[in-house]
């Protein structure tokens, strides 16, 4: 159990039952306070990262991209609350023009992806190195609600086979050899839906072995099968469907580079966005680095001393756009690596040229398919890394906000209990010693000594309870300042013993804001507490200043002081702890130092304006 989860149900319960009306009453029932405690619960616990958001049916929720949420949602599928898509509405959904739209884009994605495959094309010996069109169709559908995939497949079949008649294939042989794609993509976007997870897409390897198995390995082997059972009567088998490996492979390609890149640019949850982009400069430095790599490859790519630094030195770039832009980086890196490097190969540079043109394709798409799945792998894990710590820095800005919120309910419960003290407890004390007085007066004179007696304590618990309600509200804040409270508070208070203070305070101190004058009121008082009830001090100095708009309050004692590493009182103490909270609330600093025999050292700093 971590440190905040210990934390977390003291602070929240404090938070719930501490909500005390001035008249002493506290606000809604019992029943209503269990309630708002598991809320905050619930809270911290999804912000901490231990339970994943609340869904609003079973544990599957859909895999990439915005409509795919609100597919859905229309098809009686789930999603969690948060997660992307969550609000895409049913409406939009059905949405005839957004329909029609994605219909025209499918169409015209898939004819821009034949296009680039065909610029790809091995000219050497007529051989596929990557087929997008395949990619492109999956990726829209998988961004789809399932009503709408007939259309979307339907579009991408015409664009695919218009493309391909333009570029000179027979209609009726296109048309044949095409339809094992357009029937197997749809049952692989609806098995990747089906992969259940408990995190987002791009931080769960469920789903990235899920994507290998089904999207890199199953899909293209059963769709290159079926192409080729369905292409023995037709001219294209033996052209070009005549190598079915580097067919499956060109396909498996297609599938590693493009998905990741779209569904990363897509997906809400992505730590790129969360980041807010990436610097400018950053970009244009990795084109650089991209143009170099071109070069480089270009040159050398045909000596073959060369060759083992040549295919590794796309790895720095790629691990560089990995820790600035996580997934998307990383998969648009690939990308371009992938592109341009089938781009050399297909006109005979680059390093994995080899004896026959069929080789050479094979060492390209067998480096690229390990690069673009080795990528894949560490991006998961930074993903993983930026989600963790972002969940961190929720957590501690939650528990912060609660903490603050704690403080601010102990001070209104701290004023409530002395105006009860001053107004109720001490006015009673009051009229009891008036009452005594009275009854003295009444009595034989061998019994007056006694009335007197308890008359005295009951004036003395007065004052004590007086000087209790000062230290809980401290009314001289408002009325004399900073300063004037610090002297009160370090005044030897009447039958006590109590150690030589002084006091040091700048005038500037009367001007710092209620906040600030507030914290350094309770650090010093708890730190003069602390120095005389443990330290057994016989001397202490408080200092309180304002220099270059920062305040700073030091108190020091000579006291028997303590180990700090491992004293239990500096580790987890509840006044340090306060003091350390009141000064991370206002942006300050809490510093405490002390070594056995030599007293301590506690310093606080608190900037005048706010950052």
């Amino acid at each position: 159990m971590t440190a905040f989860h210990r934390l977390r149900m003291p602070v929240i319960s404090a938070l719930v039952f501490a909500e005390v009306s001035a008249d002493g009453h506290v606000h809604g029932s019992e029943e209503q306070a269990t309630r708002t405690t598991h809320i905050y619960l619930e809270k911290t616990e999804r912000l901490s990262g231990i339970v994943p958001p609340r869904t609003r049916c079973n544990g599957r929720n859909d895999v990439y991209g915005d409509a795919g949420a609100a597919g859905q949602q229309t098809t009686g599928g789930c999603m969690p609350r948060g997660m992307p898509g969550a609000t895409v509405m049913g409406t939009e959904a059905n949405d005839p023009r957004r329909a029609a739209t994605w219909c025209a884009a499918t169409c015209a994605g898939v004819v821009a992806a034949q296009l680039v495959s065909s610029t790809l094309w091995s000219h050497q010996n007529g051989s596929h190195v990557i087929w997008f069109p395949g990619a492109v169709l999956l990726g829209v559908l998988l961004a789809n609600p399932r009503h709408r995939w007939p259309a979307l497949v339907a579009c991408g079949y015409v664009g695919l086979v218009a493309t391909l008649c333009a570029l000179g294939l027979p209609l009726p042989d296109v048309a044949l050899v095409t339809l094992p794609t357009m029937f197997l993509v749809p049952g692989a976007a609806w098995a990747m839906r089906k992969v259940p997870r408990q995190m987002p897409a791009l931080q769960d390897f469920r789903m990235l072995v899920a994507f290998v198995v089904i999207g890199v390995i199953a899909l293209p082997l059963c769709s290159v099968a079926l192409t080729a059972a369905l292409s023995v009567p037709t001219r294209l088998r033996e052209s070009v469907l005549s190598d079915w490996v580097n067919l499956t492979m060109a396909n498996a390609l297609g599938h590693a580079l493009f998905l990741p890149a779209w569904c990363s640019l897509r997906a809400r949850d992505s730590a790129l966005r969360r980041a807010g982009g990436v610097d400018t400069g950053f970009v244009i430095l990795m084109t650089l680095a991209l143009v170099l790599l071109t070069i480089a490859w270009y040159a050398f790519g045909g000596l073959m001393e060369y060759r083992p630094l040549l295919c590794l030195a796309p790895a720095p770039i790629a691990i560089a756009a990995v820790l600035a832009a996580q997934m998307t980086g990383s998969s648009i890196t690939v990308f371009a690596v992938a592109v341009m490097a089938a781009h050399l190969t297909s006109h005979g540079y680059g390093p994995f040229t080899a004896a026959t043109p069929q080789d050479t394709t094979l060492a390209l798409q067998v480096w690229t398919l390990l690069a673009a799945v080795s990528a894949l792998v560490v991006a998961v894990v930074v993903e993983q890394r930026a989600a963790a710590a972002r969940s961190l820095v929720a957590a501690h800005v939650e528990l912060r906000e609660l903490a603050g919120r704690l403080i601010a309910t102990q001070e209104q419960e701290r004023g409530r209990l002395a105006r009860d003290l001053h107004d109720d407890i001490n006015q009673r004390l009051a009229a009891a010693s008036i009452d005594l007085s009275t009854l003295r007066k009444r009595l034989p004179p061998e019994y007056r000594e006694d009335v007197t007696g308890l008359q005295d304590r009951i004036v003395a618990l007065s004052d004590d309870v007086r000087q209790l309600s000062h230290q809980l509200h401290p009314t001289c804040l408002q009325h004399a300042g900073l300063r004037g409270a610090l002297e009160n508070l370090c005044r030897h208070p009447p039958g006590h013993a109590w150690p030589r203070v002084r006091l040091l305070a700048d005038r500037e101190v009367d001007e710092l804001s209620p906040e600030i004058a507030l914290c350094f009121y309770r650090v010093a008082q708890e730190a003069l507490a602390n120095a005389v009830r443990h330290a057994n001090a016989s001397e202490i100095a408080l200092r309180a200043m304002v220099d270059d708009d920062v305040a700073t309050l030091r108190i020091t004692d000579d006291g028997k002081g303590m180990d700090t590493p491992t004293c239990p009182a500096a580790r987890a103490g509840i006044g340090i702890t306060s003091m350390h909270e009141r000064a991370k609330l206002l942006g300050g600093s809490f510093a405490i130092r002390s070594t056995p025999g030599k007293g301590v050292d506690v310093c606080i700093r608190i900037p005048t304006t706010p950052t």
